[in-house]
């Protein structure tokens, strides 16, 4: 079982931005399965932002400045999220794009 400790964290490759309507299986739909069992992201918490409209890009396609996105996630349970001062930072392309499309998330709890 799945409980206050577990952090889920990695690259989802998904964003509500690419949601479609008809689509069974979308970004949104797992953000809720997550919520059901209790976990948030841990930038939407801080950051108080909405999914899809991400102000900090964790991945830059092909390296390139102009293609942007959000799709790298740290999810912690929300009793953990809402019990503790939560310092969380994406790193920037200036220091990491030389090293990685992928932008680090340094999450300290």
């Amino acid at each position: 079982m799945l409980g206050p400790n577990a952090i889920f964290a990695g690259d989802f490759n998904s964003n509500a931005i690419w949601d479609k309507p008809r689509r069974e299986w979308n970004h949104s739909n797992c953000i809720r399965e997550l919520e059901d069992l209790g976990f948030c992201s841990a930038y939407h918490h801080v950051y108080q932002e909405q999914q899809g409209l991400e102000s900090n890009p964790t991945f830059y396609l092909h390296r390139h400045l102009s293609r942007p996105y959000h799709i790298d996630f740290v999810f912690l349970h929300e009793n953990r999220a809402g019990s503790a001062a939560i310092d969380l930072q994406v790193g920037g392309p200036s220091d990491w794009l030389a090293l990685s499309d992928h932008m680090p998330i340094l999450v300290d709890v």
